[in-house]
């Protein structure tokens, strides 16, 4: 990529990214550097070559990622067979190949846990929602990607985390075994059997596995978001409860109405502190929001994300139910005035048919998802 095409005032210091990948198999389609300037390429271990770049937006507008998959099978062709994970550089705007993760790594046992794990030849598929990336250092060069599975033990009652890491100062994957901390709380045992990750965030020297359909007992996975501050060590857990009782997607009852509540999670200050703590930051209601802005849709607020850069503004997403083929809005709520900051149309419902948004508009009205935070983008200024 050419990086005098854009200074660093240009590049957003975090971004909401879309989740769905946007696939651009030939040149014309393929968005020129004008519209998507941060790229790079790369060739998987089956020599194939692909591309991708980044159209990169200030938040709350949503930043898309493009790719270019010549010869790749469609997404609907079956389980993979092989697998390569890629870790993006900003500042060199390059890609590094992994090596692959086989099945025969030696498992490093803790707490006297079962020892016994099928062996396989070969490498191994592994789950990337259970993945999460954690960089050090002054430049953030240095990096670990860790996969956590669980591990039950029905006749101790106990559970444990197969971990599945690799060290970029090692070059290689190792693979550990380490009991988790409950309380012995019987509920807490079954949460845990049940226990899947969605997301995993990494703040400070923390990655956190959030399993989302168990964040809270009153909502679902799309009226809860969890943000993460490195700076302040901390995590803040966004809850959004509706007053008519439905979990599912579907439009508030007439008359209905939703609270929405925000927590702070502060992690340990060091290693040798296991004190993890919540504190309440605050409380709003829909009638607080409405009374103050006329112009605020009446229905509920999904995917809360808190502003990186400012905290006390909060990212959701609203749809219109009127049709089939949804509206939706990013409306943006300061929490200290209770009043909105800014709202713009994000999905344009019946009107995308027949564009090259027509997918993305379908899908997101039968299943909507959250968009990624990410701060990479502050790294591109000093390329």
């Amino acid at each position: 990529s050419s990086p005098d095409l854009f200074t660093s005032a240009d590049f957003p210091n975090w971004v909401m990214l879309e989740p769905f990948v946007f696939r651009r198999d030939d040149d014309k389609s393929f968005p020129d550097e004008s519209k998507a300037p941060v790229r790079a390429s790369g060739t998987t271990s089956w020599q194939a070559q692909f591309r991708f770049a980044f159209d990169l937006a200030e938040p709350p507008r949503i930043s898309r990622l493009y790719a270019q998959l010549p010869g790749f099978p469609g997404p609907r062709k079956g389980r993979p067979l092989a697998m390569n994970l890629f870790i993006y550089s900003a500042k060199s705007s390059s890609l590094e190949r992994l090596p692959c993760c086989t099945e025969d790594l030696e498992l490093v046992l803790h707490d006297g846990s079962p020892s016994h794990r099928p062996r396989e030849s070969g490498s191994r598929l592994q789950c990337v929602s259970s993945m999460g990336l954690l960089c050090q250092g002054e430049e953030e060069e240095e990096f670990a990607v860790a996969e956590l599975k669980l591990y039950p033990d029905r006749r101790k009652c106990k559970i444990f985390a197969d971990i599945f890491l690799f060290l970029k100062s090692a070059g290689k994957w190792s693979s550990s075994r380490v009991p988790i901390l409950h309380s012995g709380n019987p509920d807490d045992l079954w949460h845990l059997y049940i226990w899947q990750a969605h997301r995993v965030i990494p703040v400070d020297r923390w990655l956190c596995w959030i399993d989302c359909m168990q964040a809270s007992s009153s909502t679902i996975w799309f009226h809860c978001g969890v943000s993460a501050f490195d700076a302040a060590g901390t995590l803040k857990f966004v809850d959004v409860t509706r007053d008519d009782g439905i979990t599912g997607y579907k439009a508030l009852k007439p008359g209905a109405g939703f609270t929405m509540t925000c927590h702070t999670l502060l992690l340990p200050s060091s290693l040798s502190s296991s004190s993890m703590v919540w504190n309440k930051d605050w409380k709003v209601t829909s009638d607080e929001l409405w009374s103050n802005d006329n112009c605020l849709p009446r229905q509920v607020p999904m995917f809360p994300q808190d502003n990186i850069d400012m905290p006390h503004l909060v990212h959701f997403l609203i749809s219109d139910f009127t049709y089939v083929m949804r509206k939706m809005w990013v409306v943006t709520i300061d929490m200290n005035t209770r009043t909105v900051e800014s709202f713009y149309q994000y999905l344009n419902g019946q009107e995308d048919i027949g564009t090259e948004q027509e997918f993305l508009t379908d899908q997101k009205s039968v299943c909507p998802s959250s968009f990624l935070p990410s701060e990479f983008s502050k790294y591109l200024s000093s390329r």
